[in-house]
């Protein structure tokens, strides 16, 4: 089969594996998507252009197979080890991304497979599917919301749908909701002229204040003079911005703080290990006293880690120590750069400021996984390395977009 027909099913059936953690209908095992993902890997692989390369991308792959062998031979202990091990390396190989999609037209018939044939899933699954489901599978949306001022009043009615079902069906997801939020409000703001004109003019300090303000606020936090994970406190908003959960039926601040717990036991478990410079290996958590046990009990094993975490920055210091963290931030600092300052349209710049926005906000929330959610994010960093891209016009642009989302 060529890649370019095998690839829009492959991408729609990710979309399925996507959210199998909140689906009560069991569809396919472990060994199937595995499957399913190492094939797509193969094929991302095989359309790289030798005469294309990005250095930080290239670097980032090198170190995620040291990391592989290094879990391999010294690391893995069980059986959960190694599922570990194969688990993330297909996971941190897909920086493959952004060479298999670096042509428009290619991620157009994505795009456009993708749009026609997504929602007739999403409704044969939804009486399956809990809350955290519908914003993970609705991610496509939140790309395309970052063209609002180009698309046909069709796609923005999709937009809108998408929108209001993750809002609605998952609330419970705070971190796809703020995530489709940002893309809806940077990308209507290019409807008034006024707001694109101070956009565009102030674009470069907008991708450096992402760029610095985790590591300021994480400076802050670790001497003690700020904690933004603890508004409430800092602020005194105790009380003020509760709502009831839908499981419970109890009253939950949306300001609780769920995330210092895991910067102080991942930071102690590379002291505690020896690990900060180099990272622990794709094979190993970290030493979780709170999660650890309980994640280890279907073999009895009590080694009390926790294999990953909900914060994306976490797990690559976890893995791959702070030379992963340094390559990591690289890769999104020189795609949000290039995107924002060599590019001949207003809007693979918008893509620019959305990828330095979610390198801030994998210090608050964004798995790492094999799903939508992280490959549209190395969608979007490959949309920025690429000349193609940033060397469209706006009515290039235009007529891609037409021809990726016509029904």
């Amino acid at each position: 089969m060529k890649t370019n027909t095998f690839l829009p099913y492959a991408i729609l059936l990710v979309s399925i594996s996507s959210i199998m953690s909140w689906c009560s209908l069991p569809i396919g095992n472990t060994f199937l998507w595995w499957f399913l993902d190492s094939i797509i890997l193969y094929y991302f692989y095989k359309e790289k252009k030798t005469n294309y390369n990005i250095i930080t991308v290239n670097l980032f792959l090198v170190y995620c197979i040291i990391s592989f062998l290094y879990g391999a031979l010294l690391k893995t202990e069980y059986y959960w080890d190694w599922k570990l091990l194969v688990q993330n390396l297909m996971t941190f190989m897909l920086p493959l991304t952004v060479y298999a999609f670096c042509h428009p037209k290619q991620l157009s018939k994505i795009l456009l497979f993708w749009f026609n044939y997504a929602w007739l899933i999403l409704i044969i699954l939804t009486p399956f599917l809990s809350s955290d489901a519908f914003g993970r599978f609705l991610v496509p949306y939140s790309f395309l919301a970052l063209f609002a001022v180009l698309l046909d009043r069709k796609s923005i009615f999709f937009i809108i749908a998408a929108y209001i079902i993750t809002c609605t069906l998952g609330n419970e997801s705070r971190s796809d909701i703020i995530k489709f939020t940002f893309c809806i409000l940077l990308g209507s703001s290019f409807l008034i002229p006024k707001t694109r004109k101070l956009i565009f003019e102030y674009r470069r300090s907008i991708i450096y204040l992402f760029w610095t303000l985790p590591i300021i606020l994480f400076v802050f936090a670790a001497v003690g003079k700020f904690n933004i994970f603890r508004l409430e406190e800092e602020l005194g908003l105790e009380g003020k911005y509760n709502i009831s959960n839908s499981l419970s039926g109890k009253e939950v601040s949306v300001l609780t703080d769920t995330r210092t717990l895991l910067y102080i036991e991942e930071i102690s478990s590379a002291i505690n290990n020896n690990y900060v410079l180099q990272g622990r290996s794709i094979a190993r958590g970290y030493d979780s006293a709170y999660f650890g046990d309980a994640i280890d009990n279907p073999l009895n094993i009590k080694r009390g880690e926790r294999g990953s975490c909900e914060v994306s920055i976490l797990n690559i210091f976890n893995y791959f120590g702070l030379i992963g963290v340094v390559i990591y931030f690289l890769i999104f600092a020189s795609a949000s750069y290039k995107a924002v300052t060599q590019s001949q349209n207003l809007f693979v710049p918008i893509i620019g400021i959305y990828v330095a926005f979610r390198w801030a906000f994998g210090w608050i929330e964004d798995f790492s996984r094999f799903d939508l959610n992280y490959l549209f994010l190395w969608i979007m960093i490959g949309i920025c390395f690429s000349p193609f891209y940033r060397n469209m016009s706006n009515k290039d642009i235009k007529h891609w977009l037409y021809q990726s989302t016509k029904h």
